[in-house]
Parts: structure tokens; sequence; C-alpha cells
């Protein structure tokens, strides 16, 4: 794990390799009845769930507190802890199973300021102020925006971890929500020794969000809207 790492120029102490470790160990003891990813070759796992993970710190100054909406077994969220301890990080998933495998494992690596949101994230539900939300998830740029409004503030960014296919979603999320959210970063960028290629959207809002009574339309839409929380493979 150190050598993949270290090649992915992402280097560590040793207690977070330790913590690194032991999230390892405990995602393939817990991955069978919790079904928390398909992913079972070490480095595959290692480049495409951790790497993957911790790679966004080195392309943006992550904000905090910070939201993982539909974060799964943990990702991007418990990786970017572990390198960044310092990030005041929410862990948002729905599933029971999974919530109870987050839960374990920020009580075993002693993950400081880490919680989690054992429900779907929707605009009227989730209003905690936050400074970033950040998802791997596959659902449209559009849905994620939408959906955490309630939480962001003038100036939250929201951080898409994205593949190389995003451009008909983003060119409609910047249609749909131009009023609201100005494209702060678009960074193209493959995986360090790895064929994998990424883009990171980076969206910052412009302004705070509408009084609670202020029920429109996109929020109705949302509160009825199925939640899409897929694994990222």
């Amino acid at each position: 794990m150190r050598a993949l790492l270290t090649r992915a120029g992402i280097t560590l102490t040793q207690r977070q390799y330790e913590q690194l470790w032991q999230f390892d160990q405990l995602l393939r003891r817990r991955n069978q009845d919790r079904d928390l990813t398909r992913l079972i070759e070490f480095e595959s796992v290692v480049v495409k769930h951790y790497i993957d993970s911790m790679f966004v710190g080195q392309l943006i100054e992550l904000p905090s507190p910070l939201v993982d909406v539909g974060t799964g077994a943990g990702f991007p969220g418990i990786p970017l802890k572990i390198r960044y301890p310092e990030l005041e990080l929410t862990l948002a998933e729905q599933r029971p199973r999974r919530i109870s495998f987050l839960q374990e494992a920020i009580s075993l690596l002693g993950l400081e300021r880490t919680s989690t949101f054992k429900q779907r994230v929707v605009s009227r539900s989730f209003t905690t102020p936050m400074r970033g939300v950040i998802t791997r998830a596959v659902e449209p740029i559009e849905k994620t925006l939408l959906r955490t409004s309630g939480a962001t503030r003038k100036g939250s960014l929201v951080i898409f971890m994205k593949g190389p296919g995003a451009e008909p979603e983003l060119v409609a999320a910047q249609r749909r929500f131009e009023a609201d959210y100005e494209l702060h970063l678009d960074k193209p960028y493959v995986l360090p020794h790895s064929p994998h290629v990424r883009r990171l959207l980076v969206f910052r809002r412009l302004n705070d969000p509408a009084p609670p009574s202020a029920v429109t339309a996109d929020e109705s839409l949302d509160e009825g809207a199925e939640a899409i929380e897929a694994d990222e493979e």
C-alpha cells in the first residue's frame, strides 16, 4: 500500500498509513455482509478508492466543514479525512448497513470531528451550514446542487469527482443554475501511473439559500425524488 501511494505522489505519516491499513482491513471484513464495494483486488482498491479519493486534495484546497454526499463505504470522505485530519467532515449515507460500517470505521480509526448523517440529503432536511460539499456519486450535477442547496451558503464549494463523460451534465447544470452557481474549477487529470481519467468540477455558490418558508417548485420535486446513491467503481 505504501509503495502504491508513494508512486502516486502521496506521502503519509506512520499513523496515517496505519489508519488507512486498518480501514482497508475493516472494509474487507465487512464487505460481504454490508455490500460495501464490488472491487476486490488489492491494487484496484488502493488506486480506485484510496488514491482516487486522496488525490483531490492536491488539486484544490478542501473547504471545512465538508459533507460527503452519498459516501457509501466512505469514499472519498474517509481517505480524505485520514490524509487531512484537520477537516471537519460529515459522511451522508442513507443505507443502514453502510451507516453502521461508517460509524465502526470512525470509532476504530479514532477520527475526530467526523460525524454521519443517516438519511437522504434533500434541500429542506439537510440545512447544517457547510463550506463545502463533495461527491463521487453518479447522479447528475443538477440533482446534487439542488438537494444540497439548504446547507451551502454564499461562497460554498460543491466538488464533483467525475469521469471524462461529464460534459452534458455540466452544460445542463450551468444552464439551470447560472444565477446561483459559477464554475470555479474544471480540471481534467489522470490518476498517476494508471489509465484512469478523471475530471474535477467545482462550483462556487453565488448567494445564500432562500428562507425556509420560500418553497420553490424545484424543492418540491427534490423532496419527492427517488434517491440515487450508487457505488463508485
